[in-house]
């Protein structure tokens, strides 16, 4: 028996005769959804990236901060008056 049977709706599908899944047999349809789900990828790795130095930034500035409130305190602290 054959493996695939030609879909009516669409020349490139198949389906499956063992699983019944819909089978896209376009190779240039799925190169591009591979390159495009890459650089979706690629991008996420960026943004994920981007969204740490951000946080240490925020956690830097946070100790900068402290820094100098504590330098301000000990400083008012021993002005002479």
């Amino acid at each position: 028996m054959n493996r695939y049977l030609k879909v009516k709706s669409d020349v490139s599908l198949v389906r499956d005769t063992n699983s019944n899944a819909i089978v896209n047999q376009n190779k240039s349809e799925f190169d591009k959804f591979i390159k495009l789900s890459e650089k979706k990828y690629e991008e996420k790795i960026k943004f994920d990236k981007m969204r740490s130095d951000l946080n240490s930034l925020k956690k830097d500035m946070d100790e900068i901060k402290t820094l100098l409130k504590n330098i301000m305190d000990k400083w008012f602290i021993n002005i002479p008056r």
